[in-house]
């Protein structure tokens, strides 16, 4: 409509409609880039709106998590130095109080990661829409650290843990783990497990006492465990540092059962 016009006032040398249509054009080519604009911006600063949400969100869990996994090792401590003492005598316990902070202090856990949105901004190159340069820089070094993979798979292939579950037999360490090892936190989400809890081993008295004696006869049980008492020490100091260190107190809900 717009071009037939100017060529019609083209033809009639009518120069003011011409300079009157030209001007049309470019004011319609400007706003119709403008409009084009503000609608990206208002796009790119709503998805950076839901990006850092997400992020936020997912902290939020991680946090919470990280909790678990600290109290979880705190308690697997507590029980191997319980059973240590117990074996060396510095303290009197009952064989069923000795098996079972053995058996706990041999325990390990995992923590699921909520890392998805995170790597989503990185493989589509889209961080830079999270504007808090120190949210960017906690959870980039955050995610980079493996030390709770590390944590995980050193407790689950520690020495001390191999060597009780080669001197426990199956059915005892079943009803072990049935009764006393971990339990989902009531009111956490699925997979918060706890060690942290009163139990009583229900196992006829006899097969208890020889459980006992068999851990005090091995002979690489007790080296093992003191190892595997200075490794939890270390790592449960890694988990108290690097708490503070990724400021993870920031995301912390509270209300949360963690604890």
């Amino acid at each position: 409509m717009i071009l037939r016009h100017v060529i019609e006032h083209v033809k009639k040398q009518h120069w003011t409609a011409v300079f009157l249509d030209f001007v049309i054009v470019v004011l319609g080519v400007f706003i119709g880039i403008q409009v084009s604009n503000w609608n990206a911006a208002r796009a790119q600063r709503v998805a950076a709106a839901d990006f850092h949400e997400r992020l936020l969100t997912d902290m939020r869990l991680e946090e919470f998590n990280y909790r678990v996994i600290e109290t979880y090792y705190r308690d697997a401590q507590k029980a191997a130095e319980t059973a240590y003492k117990g074996l060396t005598g510095e303290i009197e316990l009952s064989d069923a109080e000795l098996l079972i902070n053995a058996f706990r202090g041999s325990q390990y856990n995992w923590m699921e990661r909520h890392r998805s949105t995170f790597d989503e901004l990185v493989a589509s190159g889209n961080f830079d829409l999270i504007a808090d340069t120190e949210l960017r820089t906690i959870i980039t070094g955050y995610f980079a650290a493996t030390y709770l993979e590390d944590l995980s798979r050193d407790n689950r292939n520690s020495e001390y843990r191999v060597e009780f579950r080669k001197t426990i037999p199956p059915g005892l360490h079943e009803s072990l783990n049935e009764q006393c090892g971990d339990k989902q936190i009531e009111g956490a989400p699925l997979g918060a497990m706890t060690l942290g809890y009163p139990c009583a081993l229900e196992l006829p008295s006899e097969n208890i006492s020889d459980a006992v004696a068999a851990l005090r006869s091995n002979e690489n049980l007790l080296p093992a465990l003191r190892l595997h008492i200075v490794n939890l020490s270390s790592w449960n100091f890694t988990l108290e540092t690097n708490y503070t260190a990724y400021k993870l107190g920031t995301f912390k809900q509270h209300g949360g059962a963690a604890q």
